[in-house]
């Protein structure tokens, strides 16, 4: 499954967290997508399946989406998962001990995922893996997301290099 076809249908990219009891850090990292240029990446994700897991993604104009899992899961083989229907869903997010900020969300039943097109929303998701903060996402229904992100790495670094490049390039 190509990125566009995983992506698109949300409105670009995607966010995801963890489940509610917090778990635990664990060897997981970022990995660039695959098909993805390793040097400019335009999408990268959590490795392993042990702790809940995140897909951040920038568009053409450097906009950042998330997505975040609600249990701990491969994210290659969650978004594989055959998902016809998602709703929209309202949450408070919070990243570490900052006051929590409202924001809308698509939520994925088959794939337990929440997704989000917010820029904001996915910059303060890509703070906390930078701060080494917890992300918390709680929903009325849905439940409570708790993520605990790896820390950068290269792969990071180098989204997080294209991203702003493609936003200044898109002011000018």
């Amino acid at each position: 499954m190509k990125l566009k076809q995983i992506v698109a249908p949300a409105g670009a990219c995607l966010l995801i967290a963890g489940a509610a009891p917090a778990l635990p850090a664990s060897a997981a990292d970022w990995a660039v997508w695959k098909g993805q240029d390793e040097a400019a990446p335009r999408a990268i994700y959590t490795t392993g399946a042990e702790t809940a897991g995140a897909v951040l993604t920038c568009d053409g104009k450097g906009l950042m989406s998330a997505m975040l899992s609600m249990e701990p899961a491969s994210m290659p083989d969650l978004l594989q998962r055959n998902a016809p229907y998602a709703r929209g869903t309202d949450a408070n997010v919070t990243v570490g001990d900052h006051e929590p900020v409202q924001a809308r969300f698509q939520y994925v039943p088959a794939r337990k995922m929440l997704t989000t097109t917010s820029h904001a929303v996915a910059g303060r998701v890509f703070n906390a893996a930078v701060t080494g903060e917890p992300v918390t996402v709680e929903t009325r229904h849905e439940g409570t997301a708790h993520a605990d992100l790896p820390a950068p790495n290269d792969s990071f670094r180098a989204f997080a290099k294209t991203c702003m490049a493609l936003r200044e390039a898109s002011r000018s």
